[in-house]
């Protein structure tokens, strides 16, 4: 909060100061309070681009020059770092790290991704990104690569192609038109996915939330992965070809709309109080309750004959045992059915809320 101040304050009475202070090695940085910012250099086709700040909105899109361009109108500086090993220093850089300052950084690259600054970069298409705020916004789109995290902001990422790994606290993300191996986790909000595939065959997709719904729309990945605490999971779309889904949700429900033509495998283990509706045609190969834990076996009490007889001196005590009450068992029905020719795999495990299997 100090920083924020500072930054605030910092503009009315130090234009002149900061302009001076700015580093002579760089023309592009030395600006006066509110001016933009830019940099550029010319990287590889494929490079890994780091970029982090505490606080502002980052934006990211992929461009088909082999340049990155950083522009901000809230830093005073921005440099890059070569980060890769190579033996000809020549050649343009494959890792590059992009370090924005501001005023309440000063320009002591010590405080990297320390910064309160709302940033613009192009990278490379075929580039990945490694960005990240602690309170901010993250717009990514059309990259090869995207790993992004924000404690309090959401995420919307675009046109990705290899691969996606976005995680926020306490924001929602936002996923759509894009391949490869993904990873998507919220704690404080929802996760939406929408025109997802594979890239290859071993592209996985995995989501979980804590307290957000999660919406799935058109995934087309073989392997699919969905977990919820407290929300919604619904998948809406068709089925891979010999895919594997598994949803496991605690207290919401979870809704799957397939095609009238969807031919899948189920095994559900769902709470006693809750049902499974489908508007499928669904075979049922079984349909158990696990039986519940063997009552405890009192021990008999042994017979007076032959019993040895309490002294006179006065009646004898047997000490008493307070057993501890088990449990109630959580009883789960166990479900296994086929509908069409049972091509795909769904495994579903719901605790407390509604299967409801739908055609669209």
């Amino acid at each position: 909060m100090k920083k924020r101040l500072f930054a605030v304050c910092a503009v009315a009475g130090l234009v002149l100061s900061l302009a001076v202070a700015a580093l002579a090695h760089d023309e592009k940085s030395e600006t006066k309070p509110g001016e933009k910012v830019e940099r550029s250099l010319a990287v590889n086709a494929e490079a890994i681009v780091t970029l982090c700040v505490a606080s502002g909105t980052l934006k990211v899109r992929g461009w088909e020059k082999s340049e990155i361009r950083v522009r901000s109108i809230d830093a005073t500086q921005i440099d890059f770092r070569r980060i890769d090993k190579t033996k000809d220093p020549s050649r343009p850089p494959s890792r590059i790290d992009v370090m924005v300052l501001n005023k309440s950084t000063g320009t002591n690259p010590k405080f990297d991704c320390q910064a309160i600054a709302d940033v613009d970069m192009e990278v490379p298409a075929g580039a990945t990104v490694q960005v990240q705020t602690r309170d901010g916004d993250i717009v990514v789109a059309g990259v090869a690569g995207v790993y992004a995290g924000s404690q309090n902001g959401d995420i919307t990422i675009e046109r990705a192609t290899k691969l996606v790994e976005a995680g926020s606290v306490g924001g929602s993300i936002s996923l759509k038109d894009s391949s490869g191996r993904i990873n998507l986790s919220s704690a404080g909000g929802g996760v939406d996915a929408i025109n997802i595939r594979a890239a290859s065959d071993d592209d996985t997709f995995d989501v979980g939330t804590v307290s957000g719904d999660i919406q799935l729309v058109r995934v087309s990945n073989p392997k699919v992965t969905a977990k919820s605490v407290n929300g919604t999971l619904t998948m809406s779309g068709p089925l891979a070809k010999s895919g594997s889904y598994g949803f496991t949700n605690m207290t919401g429900d979870i809704i799957l709309a397939m095609p009238n033509d969807a031919s899948f495998q189920l095994n559900a283990k769902v709470s006693d109080k809750h049902n499974i509706v489908s508007e499928f045609n669904l075979k049922y190969l079984s349909n158990a309750t696990p039986p519940p834990p063997p009552a405890k076996i009192k021990p008999k009490t042994p017979e007076a004959k032959g019993k040895t007889p309490a002294p006179a001196s006065g009646p004898v005590i047997e000490p008493i045992v307070v057993q501890k009450p088990l449990p109630s068992p959580y009883v789960l029905r166990r479900v296994s059915a086929v509908c069409g020719s049972g091509d795909a795999s769904i495994s579903i495990a719901s605790f407390g809320g509604t299967v409801r299997l739908k055609k669209i």
